[in-house]
């Protein structure tokens, strides 16, 4: 059993008054015997590199890969090369040393030994960044080896032979990045060719969004996915907030169900003509390359993202399904240090840019660039067509393939479309430009970036599954996803009564940094008779347990709806998996509907809310108190919705406010039912006390407002709430009604004892602002903080859109004042859901989980999926803070703290409660270890909350 103290410092030691949040750090190389270590992880900072690559006199399998013009800020290396495709890798150990592997001459460069220089580095990894290529030399390009002249093509591949360092586990071994140079239209031995290029690697951790488009799903044998579905090509491979579902698959020509060649790509709340750039690049890696071009619409709501054969010389032949990967960067015009710009092909005028460039039409498809202070050594450019192509049936984005070439003082920038081999006449077409400095690059805007688990099916060993809920361990990398299994596939016997059960409630354990499950799927509570609905699921520290309710429906003798409850033991206990499972009201006579449960942190004391029929006024909201081994403490209904006893209140929820040690019961006053009420459709909620009154009472306290009622008249539904964990508010978030566009925060603080005097404490800001299904629709947020990253996110379903955007889980990330922080993205999509997700707060749930430093999301589609997904959040807001995190490890009989011993001036503070004020320095001298303070504490010194803090 964990104690109180143990889980508290566990669970709030990482709170600080500005805590240092940077990059993720990568995993320990796996150095095999002879090799050695790769450099500093490069997940912070743009990098390019620009590779001097030619043909000779001979044509067969060998490039000469003469050296680097230019590099920066992180090193690279080749360790791989031969005619079309060269292996590029990043952050070698020894950049000097790596330098050996080139500038050997015309070769076939194939050392893999594990001492090479070249060799100790990372292999550039789609779930950790993109790198978008250019080519660096304009056409035509001979050599003489009697090939003729050819204009080049250029893309990427992810299967290449050259080794280095995994950027996910740090594995040895094969894969991942070659860049494959062509040729366009055509002609020759072969469609590879060599010439001068350059790489650009975007990472995600600094806050880049892009990723890795897998082919378009024909024919899923699991029966989920439609034809023309848009998937990744791996787990993980594109940047956190991301869903596959942003891009759609467009079938050429129209109706024809033919997909392949052809997506259109959108980003939540991006204008794609005023707020940013696309940059793509085909990541099939077939010898004879694709080519990417896209273009905005003219409406702003997507990019259009179109993939040929560099050899077609035909608009409206597509690349196949097969063939259809590409990677994507997009670039705002808002980014840090950003030179360049949307620029029109027929005048070479800027139609929107940043930063100070001169850029001027000289001709036909050909422009210079110029930029004061740089030349062709000092960085790169990134170039991307992006137009539409004339003379199409129907929209296609431009065929043509950009090149530059630096000379006097110019970058000559040159566009081209491919009429045959060896022929690619010039052509006016607008396109992307971005200037990548080696010394100082481009950098996103300030805001938060994601890294996410994609998403598992939790019913995977079952077939229907309805509801999702999912409550994480506050020690251990562990939670528990339950879900409901209302045809009962899986078998199960309900462990109340012995009988075999019509529904189940299943659940299941898995490890919370990988979403790998832990146990098989077992039954919880069951019905013997009917079915089983409003299931949730809360983790209790001070058992180190799971609290699990559902409403069993026809369950009573009498045949009326009552809670049925168990409290689950953790994966790892020796004890029998259920500890104990009952009937909440088994004498009953009317119905109970919605449940929520909440869980003291302080004394594991729970209380269990629901809906209630009630005579004249069709619902009411009832709550009771139960001890922490499942005795309950008062009666089984006590009135909780005490401001509107005339009306009717519903969508009940509580929380636990460890700042205040009490419940907060929440809810919206609903008057659908015809009541007579004085609220309609407001927020409404209410502190009630952990443990009983005098009398064996549930103690709750004056039920008062937590919302503006603004704009009048409109309604106010189904809230969420939390305790701000940085500055002690309360925030609630609550949506406009049934299935609508629009959602709000609200600010209150608590007041003290024994009033708690609900006051606000600012203006309501939404996190959803829209109208019908423009973004998308929405019901029942829910909101969760992660004390490490400095936030808290709002998470919402996302159904309904009229504008193409995907149903999936959505996120809101706000800071730690509880306001929305600025991002790329108006929301971030954490996984798609196929089918949709029902609008019931029982569909979906959102649990963070201490251990793994991650959010952890369930969720239900239509279909019957049960789903799992997690992400974590690094904000770049905080990333110049003043103190680093605060580590806590379990010792024997207590806590053990530690920082970084180089962090001076900072001081170990401790309060007894979770709040913005009261914190006092904790005395206890730190020893020095492995660079670490260290203090450790009994349980007494450790029953309470820690940071840290600069006096």
């Amino acid at each position: 059993m964990k104690t109180t103290a143990l889980h508290r410092a566990a669970l709030w030691a990482a709170i600080s008054s500005l805590p240092l949040v940077g990059a993720p750090p990568g995993p320990d190389p796996q150095i095999p015997e002879g090799g050695g270590a790769p450099g500093a992880y490069p997940n912070t900072s743009v990098t390019a590199v620009n590779v001097q690559a030619r043909g000779s006199d001979t044509f067969d399998g060998r490039v000469d890969v003469a050296g680097f013009d230019g590099q920066g800020p992180v090193a690279w290396s080749v360790n791989r090369y031969n005619r079309g495709d060269i292996a590029l890798r990043l952050a070698p150990a020894d950049p000097v040393a790596a330098l050996g592997s080139i500038g050997l001459g015309f070769t076939e460069f194939a050392d893999t030994a594990v001492s090479l220089a070249a060799n100790q580095a990372w292999r550039p990894h789609p779930a950790r960044g993109v790198v978008i290529p250019t080519i660096r030399r304009n056409g035509p390009i001979t050599w003489p080896d009697g090939e003729g002249a050819f204009f080049p093509a250029i893309a990427i591949s992810e299967s290449s032979s050259g080794p280095g360092y995994s950027m996910v586990d740090g594995s040895y071994g094969n894969g991942n990045l070659d860049i494959n140079t062509g040729r366009m239209g055509g002609g020759g031995s072969s469609g590879e060719s060599n010439f001068d290029f350059s790489a650009t690697w975007f990472p995600y951790d600094q806050g880049w969004l892009g990723g890795e488009v897998g082919t378009p799903v024909i024919g899923d044998p699991n029966g989920i996915l439609a034809d023309g579905t848009a998937r990744w090509t791996g787990a993980g491979n594109h940047a956190g907030g991301l869903s596959a579902g942003l891009v759609q698959w467009l079938d050429v020509p129209s109706g024809s169900l033919a997909f392949g060649g052809h997506a259109a790509l959108r980003l939540p709340g991006v204008n794609t003509l005023e707020d940013g750039m696309l940059f793509v690049t085909s990541s099939d890696g077939s010898s004879d390359v694709n080519i990417a071009g896209v273009a905005p619409r003219e409406d702003g709501s997507a990019w259009l993202v179109t993939i040929r054969e560099a050899s077609s010389t035909d608009a409206t032949t597509l690349a196949d399904a097969g063939q259809s990967e590409f990677q994507f960067v997009y670039v705002p015009f808002d980014a840090e240090r950003l030179v360049g710009g949307h620029i029109v092909g027929a005048t070479g005028a800027k139609r929107k840019a940043a930063g100070e460039f001169g850029i001027t039409r000289t001709a036909t498809g050909t422009y210079e660039l110029t930029l004061a202070g740089k030349t062709g050594a000092d960085g790169t450019l990134l170039l991307q067509a992006a137009d539409l192509e004339s003379g199409t049936p129907e929209p296609l984005a431009t065929r043509a393939v950009l090149s530059y070439a630096y000379a006097d003082g110019k970058f000559v920038i040159q566009a081209r479309k491919a009429t045959g081999p060896g022929q690619a006449p010039l052509a006016d077409v607008n396109f992307y430009v971005a200037w990548v400095d080696f010394t100082a690059p481009l950098a996103p805007p300030a805001g938060p970036a994601l890294r996410t688990v994609d998403a598992v099916l939790v019913n995977g060993d079952f077939v229907t599954a309805r509801e999702a809920g999912v409550a994480a361990h506050a020690t251990l990398p562990e939670a528990l996803a339950v879900t409901v299994d209302f045809q009962n596939v899986g078998g199960f016997t309900d462990p109340i009564t012995g009988q075999f059960a019509t529904a189940a409630v299943v659940g299941r354990f898995y490890d919370t940094a990988t979403l790998a499950p832990t146990s098989d799927p077992f039954i919880i509570v069951g019905s013997p008779s009917g079915d089983i609905t409003k299931t949730d699921v809360k983790f209790n520290p001070v058992t180190s347990q799971y609290v699990v309710v559902a409403n069993g429906r026809n369950y009573t003798a009498g045949g009326f709806h009552t809670p049925l409850m168990a409290i689950v033991n953790p994966a790892a206990s020796a004890c029998p998996r259920i500890v104990k499972a009952w009937v909440h009201d088994p004498d009953t006579d009317s119905n109970y509907d919605d449940l929520a449960v909440a869980v003291s942190s302080a004394n594991g004391n729970f209380l269990l809310a629901g809906e209630k029929a009630a005579a004249g006024e069709g619902e009411s909201t009832v709550g009771s108190l139960y001890d922490s081994a499942g005795n309950r403490l008062t009666p089984p209904a006590t009135r909780l919705d005490l401001l509107q006893s005339i009306g009717d209140e519903d969508d009940p929820d509580v929380v636990y406010l460890p700042g205040r040690n009490a419940f907060l019961y929440i809810s919206n006053t609903d008057n659908s039912n015809g009541s007579t009420g004085t609220l309609g459709n407001r927020i409404v909620g209410s502190l009630v006390d952990t443990t009983p009154g005098p009398g064996g009472v549930l103690v709750v306290r004056t039920e008062q407002e937590l919302s503006d009622g603004l704009p009048a008249g409109r309604a106010e539904g189904h809230p969420h709430a939390i305790e701000n964990p940085f500055n002690g508010q309360l925030i609630t978030a609550y949506d406009a009604g049934n299935n609508t566009a629009a959602g709000e925060l609200a600010y209150f603080n608590l007041g003290t004892a024994p009033e708690f005097t609900f006051t606000a404490a600012g203006p309501e800001i939404p996190y959803l602002a829209g109208t019908d299904g423009n973004p998308f629709r929405h019901q029942h947020p829910q909101l969760e903080a992660d004390p490490v990253s400095g936030t808290i996110v709002v998470g919402m379903n996302v159904v309904g859109s009229d504008i193409g955007l995907p149903a999936a889980y959505a996120v809101v990330i706000l800071g730690p004042d509880g306001t929305p922080l600025p991002s790329q993205v108006s929301h971030h999509f954490v996984a798609d859901a196929p089918g949709g997700i029902s609008n019931s707060v029982s569909y979906q749930r959102l649990s963070y989980s201490s251990p793994s430093q991650a959010y952890l999301v369930a969720f239900n589609t239509g279909p019957g999926f049960t789903y799992l997904a997690s992400f974590q959040v690094t904000s770049r807001h905080l990333a110049s803070g003043e103190v680093p995190n605060l580590a806590v490890s379990a010792s024997a009989g207590g806590v053990t703290l530690s920082w970084p011993a180089d962090a001076a001036g900072v001081q170990l503070q401790r309060n007894d409660v979770l709040s913005a004020t009261g914190w006092t320095s904790v005395t206890d001298t730190p020893t020095v270890e492995e660079g670490l303070n260290k203090v450790t504490l009994d349980a007494a010194g450790a029953a309470g909350y820690f940071r840290l803090a600069r006096p």
